[in-house]
């Protein structure tokens, strides 16, 4: 075979590799963008999710697709958590903060009589503290299932009232389905549907008091007070600013039931399971309730519905990774 023939058989195999790769490429970008659409259409379906138009869906389909490629950055950064397609996996990081995660503490709080600043850590601590534990099974006390904000901002009221609900549970013997609803359109400096802070919320509660949810029903937007034709309200005698330290918040838990506490809720839009860990800086952005806790992490009840999360809980690491602001922590007392 001369030399001529031989060089134009390697020339014809390098261009059949050469195209092949190409057609192989093509027909991988066309599988995965295929896999894409059906994995956004199971999510539409899943949640229940429409939209007013083409380009609209189209938009929030190139949405889906950054969130997707974050959910992946974030398993690859964190493997002791599981991101992933969540009901929040169609809006910007933008849109998720404004809507789910704008907590905005106070410059500085209101002191009121019912605000008792426990920073000493005196009082005395259990000598040995279990080394997990989950208010649902160990109590005390019971927990209401786990409510949703919407897309009306209040976390804390949603906060406090778990706790008071808890609190009255296993003190007065009675289970009570508290009214955020009440606390969005009759305290004023909570302002309805745009933040409000832990204070505010416990505030109202001792001076006025809480109608259940049956007598004032949640409707997920600030509406007109009507704490004059509700019925029987319930009080607290006020509340305490627990120690930042763990184990003293662990006693309080174990002793006095759950616990409003503020955390950085950033990247909590993706959580699927498992212990969320995420790097510094944090930042205050979203208020939840402490109902347990393990040798590694803190187990924290959200507002976002079963359907977030470990059924409507995350679990946050307690090693400064987890993004919890332990010295924002609220309990109520009777």
């Amino acid at each position: 075979m001369n030399k001529q023939l031989i060089g134009k058989i390697i020339f014809l195999l390098i261009i059949v590799q050469v195209f092949g790769k190409k057609l192989n490429s093509q027909k991988s970008l066309i599988n995965n963008k295929s896999q894409q659409q059906r994995d956004f259409q199971k999510f539409k379906k899943t949640y229940n999710k429409s939209y007013e138009s083409n380009e609209l869906e189209s938009y929030r389909f190139n949405v889906f697709l950054e969130n997707i490629k974050q959910a992946d950055r974030l398993n690859n950064e964190n493997p002791s958590a599981q991101y992933g397609i969540t009901q929040f996996s169609d809006y910007t990081i933008e849109e998720f903060l404004s809507l789910y995660a704008n907590v905005k503490p106070p410059s500085q709080v209101d002191i009121f009589d019912s605000y008792v600043q426990n920073t000493s850590g005196a009082e005395e601590t259990l000598v040995n503290l279990p080394q997990q534990w989950d208010i649902r099974v160990n109590g005390p006390g019971q927990l209401q299932q786990v409510k949703a904000t919407g897309q009306c901002f209040c976390d804390c009221a949603f906060s406090a009232t778990s706790t008071v609900e808890n609190l009255y549970s296993f003190q007065q013997n009675q289970t009570l389905n508290l009214s955020e609803q009440q606390l969005v359109d009759c305290n004023y400096r909570s302002q309805g549907c745009n933040g409000g802070w832990f204070t505010d919320a416990y505030d109202y509660v001792k001076y006025t008091g809480l109608a259940t949810s049956s007598r004032y029903p949640y409707i997920g937007m600030k509406g007109v007070c009507r704490e004059q034709q509700v019925g029987q309200l319930y009080k607290i005698k006020g509340y305490k600013n627990l120690p930042k330290d763990q184990n003293s918040i662990k006693q309080a838990l174990i002793t006095n039931g759950a616990i409003s506490v503020a955390v950085d809720g950033s990247n909590w839009g993706s959580y699927i399971r498992g212990i969320y860990k995420a790097s510094p800086p944090f930042q205050i952005n979203k208020g939840v309730t402490i109902i347990g806790y393990g040798p590694n992490y803190w187990l924290l009840r959200n507002n976002w519905g079963t359907i977030w999360g470990e059924m409507g809980h995350i679990r946050v690491a307690n090693d400064g990774t987890g993004g919890i602001f332990l010295e924002n922590a609220f309990q109520p007392n009777l």
